[in-house]
C-alpha cells in the first residue's frame, strides 16, 4: 500500500517563513488531523499565505499603514491589504484542514453522524437475519 502521508520535508520552492511554518505544522497536521498528499495545495496555500501575511507586517511595521508620496499625496501601504487578503486565506486554510474549532466541531459532528447511521445499519442487518 502506497504511503498517503504528506512529506514533512517542505517543497524546494518554498522558501523563507513559509519553509519553516511547512516544518512546523505538517508533522502535526498529520497527527492530528490525517492529512494527506492529497491536501497538499491546500497545505502550500497556508505556508505561502503566512509568509505574505509577516513579511506584509515587517513592510506596515518599517513604513506604517500610509505613507507621503514625492508629490506630497498620502497613501495607503498596499502591505494592508495584502495582509487583508492573507489572514482570509489562511483563515479559508485553516477551516479547510480542520485547524479551527469550528471547523473541528463540524468534523466531529459528521463523525458522530457516520457512527450513528453505522449502528442504525448494523441493528438493521442484525434484525433482519434474526427474523429469517
Amino acid at each position: 500500500m502506497a504511503n498517503n502521508n504528506l512529506s514533512a520535508s517542505p517543497p524546494d520552492y518554498l522558501g523563507g517563513t513559509a519553509r519553516y511554518l511547512w516544518r512546523r505544522i505538517v508533522p502535526i497536521l498529520i497527527e492530528q488531523y490525517s492529512v494527506q498528499k492529497l491536501d497538499r495545495t491546500i497545505v502550500e496555500s497556508l505556508c505561502i499565505n503566512y509568509q505574505i501575511m509577516r513579511l506584509s507586517y515587517e513592510s506596515i511595521k518599517e513604513h506604517g499603514t500610509q505613507y507621503v508620496t514625492d508629490n506630497g499625496l498620502i497613501k495607503s501601504n498596499p502591505a494592508v491589504s495584502d495582509i487583508d487578503k492573507a489572514t482570509k486565506n489562511l483563515r479559508s486554510a485553516c477551516d479547510s484542514l480542520g485547524m479551527t474549532p469550528t471547523a473541528r466541531a463540524e468534523l466531529l459532528s459528521i463523525t458522530v453522524d457516520d457512527d450513528e447511521t453505522d449502528q442504525a445499519g448494523i441493528a438493521e442487518m442484525l434484525k433482519a437475519f434474526s427474523d429469517s
